[in-house]
This record gives C-alpha cells, sequence and structure tokens, in this order.
C-alpha cells in the first residue's frame, strides 16, 4: 500500500528510553533468532541466506568496478550501520566469505558498528569468525556522519532490519552521508506496509511463545512471556509499527534526491547513484525480504 513521505513516525515499544534493557535486548535476541535460523515447514532456509545472496552479488559488481579500483581508496569491506548485538550479520559474513573462499577468492571484511557499541557480543562473534574477517568499530558510530577514517576506503554500508527506525530527517541524513562517502548502501527488511506482510506479522505471537526458550531468557523474560505475555503482544506490536515505518523505493529516491540537493548546495563533487529493489521469499506463504541497494555509478557500470 502507498503511503504519505510524511507520515507520522509512530513508536515501538523496545526503542523507547523507559523500556527495560532486558525486554529490549530479548527484543532484539528473537527479531536476531529469526534471521538466522530456519523455521521448518515454513522456511527451506533462514532469512539470512537471501541477504547474503544479495549482496554477495553487489560486491562482485563493484569489485568488477575498474574505475572505483584505479581510484586506490583499498579494498572494498562492508560496514554494518546499527548492528546492536550483532544481528544477522556474523551469518551473512560466513556465508558470504565461504562462497569467496570456495570461489578461490580472498575473504572480504565486515565490521560492525552502532551508536551504542555492543562490545561484549560483537568480541564472542568476531572469535567464531571462520574466516577472521568480521571485525567491530568499538566507539560510537554515528550514522548519519560516518568518521573520516571509515570513508577514506572502499566500503558497502548496510542497514538490517533497521533503516525504518530513523525518522525522515535522519533517513536523509544518512543516504546523504553515504552518496558522499560509500560505493553503496544496502537497506534490507523483512517486512513492509502490505496486506499480506501486515498478516504474517501477526504470527510472531505465537512464534514468540516457541522461540523464547533458545535465547536464554532470564526468569523475568519467562514470567512477561509465559506468565503475563507482555513480550508476545510487544514484539506484534513494534513489528506492525516497522512494516509501517518500511520506505519503498520511491520514498527512499525522493530522499536522495533531497540529499543531493543538499550536496550540490554545499558545494560537493556528487557522483550519480542508481537505485533498485527487489523481494526474496523467506516465509511461506507470502512472507519477503524487501531489499533496497543504492550504489555509485561510474561509466561503463551495469545493473544486476
Amino acid at each position: 500500500m502507498k503511503l504519505p513521505y510524511n507520515r507520522p513516525h509512530f513508536f515501538e515499544f523496545h526503542d523507547q528510553p523507559w523500556c527495560p534493557p532486558t525486554v529490549t535486548a530479548q527484543a532484539q535476541a528473537i527479531l536476531t533468532f529469526l534471521w538466522t535460523h530456519r523455521i521448518p515447514p515454513f522456511q527451506s532456509r533462514a532469512p539470512y541466506h537471501g541477504a547474503a545472496d544479495v549482496l554477495s552479488g553487489l560486491i562482485r559488481e563493484l569489485e568488477g568496478d575498474k574505475k572505483a579500483q584505479e581510484k586506490g581508496k583499498g579494498r572494498l569491506k562492508v560496514v554494518d550501520c546499527c548492528s546492536g548485538a550483532g544481528g544477522p550479520i556474523p551469518a551473512i559474513e560466513r556465508v558470504v566469505n565461504k562462497q569467496r573462499v570456495d570461489s578461490g577468492l580472498t575473504p572480504i571484511p565486515f565490521v560492525l558498528s552502532d551508536l551504542n557499541p555492543h562490545l561484549s557480543s560483537w568480541a564472542k562473534a568476531t572469535a567464531t569468525s571462520t574466516s577472521n574477517a568480521l571485525s567491530f568499530i568499538p566507539y560510537p558510530v554515528d550514522a548519519t556522519h560516518a568518521p573520516a577514517e571509515l570513508t577514506r576506503e572502499r566500503h558497502i554500508r548496510t542497514f538490517c532490519l533497521s533503516f525504518h527506525h530513523f525518522n525522515e530527517d535522519a533517513a536523509r541524513k544518512i543516504i546523504q552521508d553515504a552518496i558522499k562517502g560509500a560505493d553503496a548502501l544496502c537497506i534490507f527488511e523483512l517486512q513492509e506496509p502490505r496486506l499480506e506482510s501486515l498478516l504474517e506479522l501477526l504470527a510472531i505471537f505465537p512464534l514468540v511463545f516457541l522461540v523464547t526458550p533458545f535465547t536464554k531468557p532470564t526468569i523475568s523474560i519467562l514470567i512477561l512471556t509465559y506468565i503475563l505475555p507482555v513480550l508476545p503482544f510487544l514484539m506484534v506490536f513494534d513489528g506492525l509499527v516497522s512494516a509501517y515505518r518500511t520506505r519503498s523505493l520511491e520514498h527512499v529516491r525522493y530522499l536522495a534526491n533531497l540529499a543531493n540537493l543538499t550536496l550540490n548546495l554545499e558545494g560537493n563533487d556528487v557522483s550519480e547513484w542508481s537505485w533498485n529493489e527487489g523481494r526474496r521469499r523467506h516465509t511461506w506463504p507470502s512472507g519477503k525480504m524487501y531489499w533496497i541497494i543504492g550504489k555509485r555509478e561510474s561509466d561503463g557500470s551495469s545493473s544486476w
């Protein structure tokens, strides 16, 4: 369904500063589980595989861009923004780099970052990386203003189930900063404002009961799940709001045009960017991962 670009930015419970940290952490743990685990018989593989496929295709294209390579900005890498406790990126990194090693290619570096770094969780994730290509930035990173040391190198910025958390102004600034310093921007969402997606989100309620035992829950989380079902309700509510907030390709292009205008007014030399979208089924019958990719164009580049 088509929604106005300037629609109200409704709140999600686990985003609020007054939400107990244990509840926020559990919501993130459940979302990570749903990203990284297959739920039979409704899924043939976990959703992160679809994101890995899309990202691998983009990496191959950017690595084949001879003009960009001649600029001497070093190897391409993937920088995940708003990583939280890690999300699906460790799993995506594992798949992408296994495919590369199997094809005789060097593993590509993946970097976790967040405004509120989860250092202990990230350290555990990097320690289990079989390619030793997963690392993290130990200090706060603002997705609207990347540090200079990051923009000096060729990189792809990813947002996994996080771009919809930003309001219009912040989303525009994220795109603007990416256009200024990145080679590409990837937005991955597991929901969107479509009727079939909204209906499937209702299935989160029973899923929370099934998934919770696998997330190392505390006593308080068990009470808020099985005795007082606050968490199942919260997850459904936040999921529906996430779908409502998810931006379409046209919306992102609109924000990119505003970002380009601002950059031009500031006297920046702005490269042309192309934007496309796609969907990959992750859950039967109609659950689909929705992705939007923007990438810096150069002479002779091609769409994929």
